[in-house]
């Protein structure tokens, strides 16, 4: 027995009976009879402690709060435990491909490319540099993909390996977190664990942009923690620290106003008296984030997008409860996209829904009483943490598997207190089987559900299993199988998306991109005007306008119609080397070098600008300045068989027929079925042999 304990039960012996000193130093209570004996200290009684309760000494604390310091050596091996268990379930999503808003957040997404966007990336929602309208306003998240894209570009190993530090992190922190809750070591530990291996929690993980969840969950969690630890020792820096993490926590998502209800959650659970002065700053961290929100930054709402009403959007949040519980239990059919949807009160999975929240409140009211704090506050935190996304307030979809990565934490307290009792039952047996096969269960089904985030074809068809009625993964597949070159496969989602949904103006737009690729430029020009119709404001669907009446040579519309898009969105490098394009057509070359320029200064990393650019400049008879500009759009894009082959062209013209030949090489080499390239390889060969 170390001197914390014993200076522990010297303190709570007029307070509490020896059983309960026990159980909360993780103790045999014999031992803590024997060392009163030596201290000459009677253990108190239970009419005594009756006595005490009916005086109100049930609510005196002693005035440190001592949790029993696990040993160094087994602390370390459950910190090692849970970060290997990390590593080892995500492994596999290392490699997964940029999807679903992944496209905007970072492939498209301006803000990331230069840090003079800085202002920008922290003051618009997350989608306003790729020109998407979006009512997420998470600049904490957004900052980090900045400077990962000035590491790492679109190297997407890099952004995945971060997605999963972050992961262990936020179960480093609920077991650190449950562990100071109730100081049960094994309860925490087993907590920890749980969360880290689950398989609800792959889309929060091996999904990019569901990495605001983590971020989220570990700074509430330490805003938790470092309130409570200042509670107990007054300590300023303690608390600034808790402030700090109470303005990321909000910064990284907007569920992190929920903070303040978790604190008010703590301080009833554990009979903590609140202190007004300590409480106040961060519920006015997270007033002071709404009203900016709302006001100075004016971040569009979700509610605008979805007109409904409370009534209309309370059976949904039954239904999502039959859902999520029956998730967590048996996470099976695990898939993204589950729309927004309209139930009615007599819903079996509603019905269904209602019933398990009743059940689940009068569990947390009679636990109350029992004073099983696990419990009771398992299940609060549960809801509590829920309701921010339940679509009580309109979101964007009645339910999401990566909105229970905080509100998990509940679930996995509970099955975790389970298991601590089996062991401390002396069913270490049992214990230590149920331990195999949950986490054996849990890491398999995780490391196969990661197999759906790696490439987008196979995610988008696999989602249309489960939501066959969804718009949005039409019009995203079609994205996908557009860039893998199946433009005819690309158009028939396209127009499957709006038959879904007839206002659909992306889908529209995509569809009149598609069509002036393919030369169907009529076509376009009406899907294009279709799109601005349903949303006048639409940058997008103007440039792609302009392209279409450029490939109908009717250039005064097309100027027109990039004018307006650069009206809307003037940081658009596409519509400047649109624009550029246009000035080539029409024979006014130092137009098209001035549009050129204005695209690469907006993005510097934009290939197929430098490569425009260096085609301009070798029509011009300046040849040393194209083979550098070529030379810097293959550094960009070493996939491109085109560029090499501009640059073998060029060293041609200028008599450098080896380097030539490499490159016309290298260009078949990416491009078997090349015949320009193939003829001028052929071309050479038989000059050479004359030679």
């Amino acid at each position: 027995m170390n001197p914390e304990h014993k200076k522990y039960i010297l303190e709570s012996i007029n307070k509490k009976s020896t059983k309960e000193i026990a159980r909360r130093l993780n103790i045999k209570e014999r031992k803590v009879r024997k060392f009163l004996e030596k201290e000459n200290r009677k253990p108190t009684t239970p009419a005594r402690l009756f006595r005490q309760k009916r005086a109100g000494g049930e609510n005196q604390e002693p005035k440190t709060e001592i949790k029993p310091p696990p040993k160094k050596g087994t602390l370390l091996i459950s910190i090692v435990l849970i970060i290997i268990l990390g590593f080892a379930v995500y492994g596999n999503s290392l490699k997964g491909e940029l999807i679903w808003d992944d496209e905007y957040l970072i492939k498209s997404n301006l803000y990331l490319r230069d840090s003079s966007y800085l202002t920008k990336l922290l003051t618009r929602p997350i989608g306003d540099g790729a020109g998407i309208e979006s009512g997420s306003y998470r600049p904490l998240q957004m900052l980090m993909h900045m400077l990962e894209f000035s590491l790492w570009k679109l190297d997407v190993m890099g952004y995945h390996i971060v997605n999963t530090i972050l992961h262990i992190l936020a179960a480093l922190g609920i077991f650190w977190f449950i562990y100071v809750l109730f100081g049960d070591f094994l309860m925490a530990f087993l907590t920890g664990a749980l969360f880290a291996v689950h398989p609800i929690h792959t889309e929060a993980v091996a999904y990019i942009s569901g990495r605001s969840d983590s971020l989220v969950t570990i700074f509430i969690i330490l805003s938790l923690i470092f309130y409570i630890k200042y509670l107990h020792s007054g300590r300023a820096i303690t608390y600034t620290v808790m402030l700090l993490c109470s303005i990321f926590a909000v910064l990284s998502k907007e569920n992190g106003i929920i903070l303040p209800i978790l604190l008010l959650l703590y301080h009833y659970s554990f009979k903590k008296r609140l202190k007004i002065k300590s409480f106040l700053p961060v519920a006015g961290i997270c007033f002071f984030y709404l009203f900016l929100r709302m006001t100075v930054l004016k971040i569009p709402s979700f509610q605008n997008i979805y007109p409904t009403t409370l009534l209309q959007r309370i059976p949904g949040f039954f239904v999502a409860i039959t859902n999520y519980i029956k998730l967590l239990f048996l996470p099976f059919s695990l898939h993204m996209e589950y729309g927004y949807k309209i139930f009615s009160l007599n819903n079996p999975k509603a019905m269904f829904g209602i019933a398990i929240t009743i059940s689940l409140l009068l569990i947390c009211v009679f636990r109350r009483r029992k004073k099983d704090n696990p419990v009771f506050f398992a299940i609060s935190w549960f809801f509590i943490t829920l309701i921010p996304q339940s679509n009580l307030y309109p979101v964007n979809a009645y339910m999401a598997e990566h909105w229970l990565y905080l509100p998990s934490v509940g679930f996995f307290l509970i099955l975790a207190r389970g298991l601590a009792q089996l062991y401390r039952k002396n069913f270490k047996t049992l214990f230590a089987l149920s331990i195999i096969i949950l986490l054996s269960f849990y890491i398999y089904l995780t490391v196969r559900q990661n197999g759906y985030w790696r490439e987008p074809i196979a995610f988008y068809e696999r989602t249309l299993t489960f939501a066959p009625e969804s718009p949005r993964v039409y019009s995203d597949f079609g994205v996908a199988a557009y860039n893998t070159g199946r433009k005819d496969k690309a158009i028939e989602l396209f127009k499957k998306a709006v038959e879904l949904k007839p206002d659909y103006a992306e889908a529209f737009n995509n569809l009149g991109a598609v069509c002036s690729d393919i030369g169907k430029h009529e076509e376009a020009i009406t899907f294009c005007k279709k799109a601005i119709e349903l949303r006048p404001d639409y940058a997008g669907a103007y440039n792609n306008l302009g392209v279409a009446y450029n490939g109908r040579k009717r250039y005064e519309e097309a100027i027109v119609s990039y004018e307006k898009s650069l009206g809307m969105n003037p940081d658009s490098a596409e519509v400047y080397n649109n624009l550029g394009n246009l000035y080539i057509s029409t024979g006014k070359i130092d137009e098209a070098i001035a549009a050129y320029k204005k695209a690469v200064k907006i993005k510097p990393d934009y290939a197929d600008v430098y490569n425009n650019l260096g085609n301009t400049y070798k029509d011009k008879g300046k040849y040393e300045e194209a083979i550098a500009l070529y030379k810097k759009a293959i550094s960009l894009d070493p996939s491109s068989a085109d560029m090499y082959y501009n640059l073998a062209d060029a060293y041609n013209i200028t008599g450098r027929e080896e380097e030539a030949i490499g490159f016309y090489k290298k260009a078949i080499e990416i491009k078997p079925d090349f015949k320009r390239a193939t003829l001028k390889l052929l071309e050479l060969g038989r000059k050479k042999d004359l030679k």
